[in-house]
């Protein structure tokens, strides 16, 4: 590999890693976050899924775009969104303008991510291709795995926005080094075009859904909006394909659609996305609220679950081709679903050391199953599609994981809320239903919580407080019960792929 080649993989590495941070680094920043705008988990989830929307739904967009107008041209115009979004985080004056200033990092993250593998790509020799590749997926996981840890220190020893502070500062650098380093692009390929009208259809009906979740877990699954979300949801569903068959260029070929190993892989490489961040969303929140830990030590705590990604995402690509995607996917997800077992006989009286055994369970699994999901996502449609398989196998993760986040959010609500109103009506305690909300969707460190009992008298106090510490509990083993969902329906899928479809290259129409 050349100078120029590596200067150029070390400019897009930059951009590259920063993307790997955004989206695992933001979910140490829910509780302090709840405690300064005074809202909870379900309405703090859309910091999160805002920004996974977004970046998921427009990464096929900005490779197309890049594809004609130039990459170099779509990097500097994706990382200027993402810093002015930056900015914008750091500046929110309320929980809202965070969510739309989220939504526009995903939107930069989107632009930026599928540009800078084809900078990489067109930057090297072709056998010198894979190890560029190599670099750049080893520095958005690399990301993934110390963001936890920037995030935490950020917020313990100064606040939240310093996180994006640091966003921002990078984005900056990155813009510099990119300017600098790499060449405007001489030929384009203007043949393309960009399926806006897919994009916006799939990315209505994942909003829809998210949104009737987030309605349904406040107003009931029988309310008319939460009916009507949900209602428009499924005629977008349905509507996408059939946009696909007629447009030029669609969001997903029609060729790909029809693959079904490339769509079992696709399914593969989102269902553990959906484990991996309901323990760092939630594993970190029982840390803080049940054993008292401060950011930065539950950011520390999250160490074991890093580590054994990291050290498995590293190890299993030697065995892919020797033992097989398909008895690595299933035992990953075997091992996803001893996780989430273990999450169900938690209780929150137990301490740190109970979590050590379930981070190592979830974090084997993820290892064994991520790399070798990708892999064989590219190998189902062949070196024609690598690239947008690549997207679209980047676009089921987080997509899928924001999904799955949203509706384990709401059970963990409902079940709450169940739990709360079941003690409330046993004891004859009469409260109001912003109060009941309060509760379930509270632990007792928050203030709004210790407010609430502390206008109770002492014998109600107690049954308050315990109903609470039950609530949290309840919540956790309902959304792991669907994460066990989640990980069993990823065996399954996984003994389904036909390993042998995946060595052959279909043809591309």
């Amino acid at each position: 590999m050349n100078g120029k080649a590596k200067r150029i993989l070390a400019a897009v590495s930059i951009p590259s890693f920063l993307i790997g941070t955004d989206f695992t680094g933001a979910m140490l920043l829910v509780t302090p976050i709840e405690q300064e705008y005074s809202v909870d988990i379900t309405t703090t989830q859309w910091v999160l899924n805002a920004y996974a929307l977004t970046l998921s739904m427009g990464l096929v967009a900005g490779g197309r775009l890049g594809d004609m107008l130039g990459h170099r041209r779509f990097v500097l115009i994706g990382l200027a969104i993402f810093l002015f979004a930056s900015l914008a985080c750091i500046l929110a004056p309320n929980v809202t303008a965070l969510i739309v200033a989220r939504a526009l990092q995903g939107i930069g993250s989107a632009l930026v991510w599928p540009c800078i593998l084809a900078l990489a790509a067109t930057s090297v020799e072709e056998d010198e291709r894979a190890q560029a590749m190599g670099i750049l997926m080893g520095t958005v996981a690399g990301g993934n795995v110390p963001a936890p840890f920037i995030a935490g220190t950020l917020a313990e020893f100064g606040d939240w926005r310093g996180f994006f502070v640091f966003n921002l500062v990078f984005a900056l650098i990155a813009m510099v080094l990119i300017a600098r380093f790499i060449e405007r692009e001489k030929e384009h390929n203007t043949d393309e075009a960009v399926d806006l009208a897919g994009m916006a259809v799939l990315a209505g009906g994942v909003f829809c859904l998210l949104f009737g979740l987030d309605v349904g877990a406040d107003n009931g699954w029988t309310d008319w909006v939460t009916l009507s979300l949900f209602a428009i949801a499924c005629a977008l569903f349905v509507l996408f394909p059939l946009i696909e068959k007629a447009v030029r260029d669609p969001m997903i070929p029609v060729s790909m659609m029809r693959n079904h190993q490339f769509v079992r892989t696709l399914a593969l490489n989102g269902l553990p996305a959906i484990v991996l961040f309901l323990c760092l969303l939630y594993l970190p929140q029982y840390m803080q609220k049940v054993l008292g830990w401060s950011i930065f030590w539950s950011a520390m705590g999250m160490l074991p679950l890093a580590v054994v990604v990291a050290s498995m995402n590293l190890a299993v690509g030697n065995y892919y081709n020797s033992v097989g995607p398909r008895k690595l996917m299933s035992l990953g997800h075997a091992f996803l679903m001893a996780g989430c077992v273990g999450m169900l006989f938690l209780q929150t009286a137990w301490g740190y050391l109970a979590l050590v055994p379930i981070m190592v369970l979830v974090g084997l699994g993820g290892g064994l199953v991520f790399g070798p999901a990708g892999t064989a996502a590219v190998n189902a449609v062949g070196a024609k599609g690598a690239g947008l398989a690549g997207g679209l196998s980047f676009m089921f993760h987080l997509g899928l994981g924001a999904i799955g986040i949203a509706f384990a959010t709401s059970m963990m609500f409902l079940s709450a809320t169940r739990v709360v109103e079941n003690a409330l009506a046993a004891a004859t305690i009469k409260l109001g239903s912003q109060d009941i909300h309060t509760l379930a969707a509270g632990t007792l460190k928050d203030p709004a919580v210790a407010a609430i009992i502390d206008k109770l008298n002492s014998k109600d106090a107690v049954t308050v407080t315990a109903a609470v510490r039950d609530s949290f509990a309840e919540g956790l083993h309902t959304a792991f019960w669907f994460g066990l969902v989640v990980a069993a329906v990823g065996v399954v899928v996984s003994l389904s792929v036909d390993e042998k479809k995946l060595k052959t290259e279909p043809e591309q129409t």
